[in-house]
């Protein structure tokens, strides 16, 4: 039971009244009776003077009570706004993740795959990456350490760009799927991200024969399709033998693209040459070096444009065909 102000100030009315009506009756009563009268007077004035002390304490308590309790919630509310900023945001993916819902990356097989996950400051919260294609779900990690026994899975975490990305090295073609990277907020928000893997191949031009004349400069390109990272290395081979010091041979790469020159190629040249990238299905092409020689040259030219030759012929027949039909039309 609590004592409130309008009670204590009914019960004093009270009071007051009663030690009115004594001190009226005093003129009514024996001498005797005065000292009854005092005595009641006496504790009246006590339990009135108790009862203001009382009303004054109460008072007291309930200002100090209303004053802690908005200084608690000044309090709290600075610490909620400064110190969790993740709970204060408005609900939704862009509240949380500055990485865009729904993006898809690509990565070749044996690359490294980074999935980012770029997430807004906050106090509390745990980041895991979750492989969605699994039944049920494989939590793959979680804060930064590894959760499953597969070495090729990590976080990169940057602390001051707050990036949880999730890496996959020597990546596979059954590493393709969806991924989820979840915040364990209350509630938990997730967003998704498709990874999609391709094999890189190599292309040379002019593939699967190059006809050049010998003397001649050679130059084979080999470029790479569905290269999402550039090769380590490239070698060149002739035949079983890599060539990429050989004399006379200059090869230049880029990250797409490696080039084969040689200044003077000559019948030794002929045969196989494969483009070997690190990362990628090798590309192969037949080189044929024609000799340029009076005796060899005919039947060489007639080898390598015997496609030519024949078309050649062919007309030549249908024309003969045909002023051979208008002369006996005009006799």
């Amino acid at each position: 039971m609590f004592i409130t102000p309008t009670s204590l100030s009914t019960s004093l009315t009270i009071i007051v009244v009663l030690k009115e009506l004594l001190m009226m009756a005093v003129m009514v009563l024996s001498l005797n009776c005065v000292t009854l009268f005092v005595l009641v007077i006496f504790l009246t004035d006590t339990v009135v003077t108790s009862i203001e002390q009382t009303e004054q304490k109460t008072a007291g308590f309930s200002t100090d009570f209303h004053r802690e309790r908005r200084s608690y919630e000044t309090r709290r509310n600075k610490n909620h706004s400064a110190g969790n900023f993740l709970k204060t945001l408005p609900a939704g993916h862009g509240a949380i993740f500055l990485t865009e819902n729904s993006t898809t990356i690509v990565a070749q097989i044996g690359g490294t795959a980074k999935l980012p996950c770029v997430v807004r400051k906050f106090n509390n919260g745990v980041v895991s990456w979750i492989r969605k294609k699994d039944s049920p779900p494989t939590i793959l990690t979680v804060g930064v350490g590894t959760y499953i026994a597969d070495e090729r899975f990590l976080v990169e975490h940057a602390r001051h760009l707050q990036n949880w990305g999730l890496v996959i090295k020597h990546v596979k073609p059954e590493d393709a799927g969806l991924y989820e990277c979840q915040v364990s907020s209350h509630p938990t928000t997730s967003i998704f991200l498709q990874l999609t893997v391709t094999e890189a191949v190599a292309e040379i031009l002019g593939a699967p024969d190059i006809h050049i004349r010998a003397g001649s400069f050679l130059r084979l390109v080999c470029t790479l399709r569905h290269s999402t990272e550039p090769p380590s290395y490239v070698f060149w081979y002739h035949e079983e033998r890599m060539i990429n010091h050989d004399p006379g041979i200059s090869v230049a790469a880029d990250r797409s693209s490696s080039v084969l020159q040689l200044d003077e190629a000559d019948t030794s040249h002929n045969g196989n040459y494969t483009c070997y990238p690190s990362n990628a299905i090798p590309a192969y092409v037949n080189v044929h070096v024609l000799n340029a020689t009076e005796e060899e040259n005919p039947a060489a030219m007639l080898h390598a444009n015997s496609s030519d030759i024949s078309t050649a012929l062919f007309i030549s027949i249908l024309l003969a065909l045909f002023l051979n039909a208008l002369m006996a039309f005009d006799r």
